[in-house]
């Protein structure tokens, strides 16, 4: 194998999916979890933390927002649905059992397949709300909760940084995604005035910088946790196929942390217009689509064999 040719590139490339042990169907199962995830964390932490306290006076555009979000929240519900469908239907091939048997093969399983479907209702009837709905997005918070974080009830290390590493990210992606297509969308083009559009926007993107500060920091010491467990040694990180994935993951990872940073400090300050609002939604949607190659490389990723696994 040479490095510079690309047949040796694309032989050496089936080679490690084939030493991996793993299909693309794994990854895609994996790869609709995790948006699944990121749209429910991110229309409740969207509703409650964002659209509440800043458009509380702006029934409207509140209203507008509230459904918009709660339609990404039912999209990320039947991802998750659609995921354990995915998850049944292997068990049931692998092992040779009933759909029943598949879906009911662990407690905790049984509590996040009715966590989604409670949040799952919950988000149509948030959708449907006259108003801004709130009962039907308490019952739809609670029940995200449940599934995001169910897993941390345990003394595995491992099984506790993964779903808080997963909860952070989506906090900070699913968040802004919410916030760009319901948030900025619902003040940009509704109905309110064009003085009032600008300062809004700040608003929302003022309590959305705080939530995406902390949800990054979590990120970082989760994610340095997560490696350390997986690799077992520093030397790993280049000589194994996990640790050179894991650096193409990081480099993509330092592109949306480079972005979000420009959109702090260049951007943000200059918002209080439409125009600024609208500069700000485009350059966000980039970090949206940056995102969401990352969680490509993190469902093949988690896939792979770590090298601490091997490690005596």
């Amino acid at each position: 194998f040479h490095p510079f040719t690309t047949n040796g590139m694309l032989i050496q490339g089936a080679a490690l999916v084939a030493d991996a042990g793993f299909t693309f169907g794994d990854v895609i199962h994996d790869y609709v979890e995790f948006v699944g995830t990121f749209f429910i964390v991110g229309a409740a932490s969207f509703y409650f933390l964002l659209l509440r306290p800043a458009l509380a006076r702006n029934a409207s555009a509140m209203s507008t927002a509230g459904r918009v979000a709660a339609r990404v929240g039912i999209a990320g519900a039947l991802l998750r649905a659609l995921a354990i469908g995915i998850s049944a239907s292997n068990t049931m091939a692998a092992k040779h059992v009933t759909l029943v048997d598949a879906l009911t093969r662990r407690p905790s399983a049984i509590v996040g397949e009715l966590a989604i479907l409670v949040a799952l209702i919950a988000f149509v009837l948030a959708s449907r709300a006259a108003r801004d709905g709130t009962g039907a997005w308490v019952v739809a918070a609670l029940a995200t909760i449940v599934v995001a974080l169910r897993g941390i009830i345990s003394t595995d290390l491992h099984d506790i940084v993964n779903p808080v590493h997963v909860f952070a990210a989506s906090m900070w992606i699913g968040t802004l995604f919410v916030l760009v297509v319901a948030g900025l969308s619902a003040v940009l083009n509704g109905e309110l005035a064009e003085a009032d559009r600008g300062p809004l926007v700040s608003v929302l993107v003022g309590r959305f910088s705080t939530i995406a500060l902390w949800s990054a920091g979590v990120l970082v010491l989760t994610g340095l946790t997560t490696a350390y467990l997986h690799l077992g040694t520093v030397p790993a990180l280049w000589t194994s196929i996990y640790g050179r994935t894991l650096i193409v993951k990081l480099c993509v990872v330092a592109c949306v942390f480079a972005l979000g940073a420009f959109n702090n400090r260049r951007l943000k300050p200059s918002l209080g217009t439409t125009a600024a609002g609208s500069r700000l939604r485009r350059s966000a949607t980039f970090e949206i689509a940056l995102a969401a190659v990352v969680l490509g490389i993190t469902a093949v990723l988690v896939n792979l064999p770590a090298p601490a696994e091997h490690v005596h």
